[in-house]
């Protein structure tokens, strides 16, 4: 299942739709909803953010992100909500905060990168509460381009919600409401199910091309095994396809997303990491390590470093 702007998509039964499609060209093509751009199809431009939101595999802790759907299987959004700027607000129905500030402070220029920036913003603010710096938000535009080279009054509209705006940056927005901890339209955490008893998920298109998505290591290494004749690949954020374009002729994908051993972290004499943590959720753990335990604080060298790798959305 995938939930989309409230409407929720049965993917199995879709099967016209090819194992490699991208979330953004579901989105474009498939559900029809030309808000969200595509430009670089490699994850670096930001045109194409959008956000997704769900039950943490592990955790089970609900949570919000941005991703680049240019590189996000639309296979890998099994159990998530996928929310793009059309559902944040629009002409009849009333914008967003975040959309309001953007355009009074003249930030849209041509308007075709503003879309990517919007959700960005969006999940940055949900995610932290609404408890950002200026130096927060300036952070987490690194994967974003304006080809207008507008890059001062988007910065500064997005600005004016942090907790330490400027009085300046105040008083361009006065008449504007205030930004909500989270968005009304957005409040609700209710999902139509909880994967987490599954142990296995299946789909097979027209072409015979299989997609897979294991929540084991046992339920992988079989999946390998049943595989190791034809050319298969494992699927975790498929940001490596940006860079590396992957083999046209692959037969099996197999999302690993969701295994619990390979996503789970410990603390003890040493530090140990699942091997499939998102970069995201590695330096948040390694901030806890730095700060709660003197011997870890080498672990903000690492942090520093983590934090040039990529950008936001890809390091999700």
């Amino acid at each position: 299942m995938l939930i989309l702007k409230n409407l929720i998509f049965n993917l199995a039964a879709v099967t016209s739709i090819p194992i490699d499609t991208s979330l953004n060209t579901f989105i474009r093509r498939h559900a029809n909803l030309r808000g969200t751009k595509f430009m670089c199809l490699e994850g670096g431009c930001g045109v194409c953010v959008v956000a997704i939101r769900g039950l943490h595999p592990i955790t089970r802790i609900p949570f919000i992100m941005a991703v680049n759907s240019c590189l996000f299987p639309v296979y890998s959004c099994h159990g998530l909500e996928v929310i793009t700027v059309e559902a944040l607000g629009n002409r009849k129905a009333g914008y967003h905060p975040i959309q309001s500030r953007l355009a009074t402070l003249n930030g849209t220029q041509c308007g075709f990168c503003t879309p990517g920036m919007v959700m960005n913003m969006f999940c940055l603010a949900e995610s932290e509460r609404g408890q950002l710096t200026m130096e927060e938000v300036e952070n987490a535009f690194g994967g974003h381009l304006c080809r207008c080279t507008g890059y001062r009054p988007i910065l500064d509209a997005f600005k004016t919600v942090a907790s330490d705006a400027t009085e300046r940056l105040r008083n361009l927005t006065r008449d504007i409401e205030d930004l909500p901890k989270f968005c009304p339209k957005m409040a609700s955490h209710k999902y139509p199910f909880d994967p987490i008893e599954e142990k296995r998920l299946f789909f097979k298109c027209k072409s015979g091309r299989e997609w897979h998505k294991a929540y084991n290591l046992a339920t992988l290494f079989t999946l390998m095994r049943q595989s190791r004749h034809k050319q298969y690949m494992l699927v975790a954020g498929n940001t490596a396809h940006g860079v590396y374009r992957r083999d046209p002729n692959i037969e099996i994908f197999i999302d690993v997303s969701s295994i619990e051993a390979l996503r789970t972290h410990s603390i003890g004499g040493y530090i140990e990491l699942g091997a499939n943590m998102t970069l995201t959720e590695t330096m948040i753990f390694l901030r806890r390590a730095a700060f709660g335990r003197p011997q870890f604080g080498y672990c903000r060298e690492l942090i520093r470093h983590l934090d040039l790798v990529a950008h936001v959305a890809v390091r999700n």
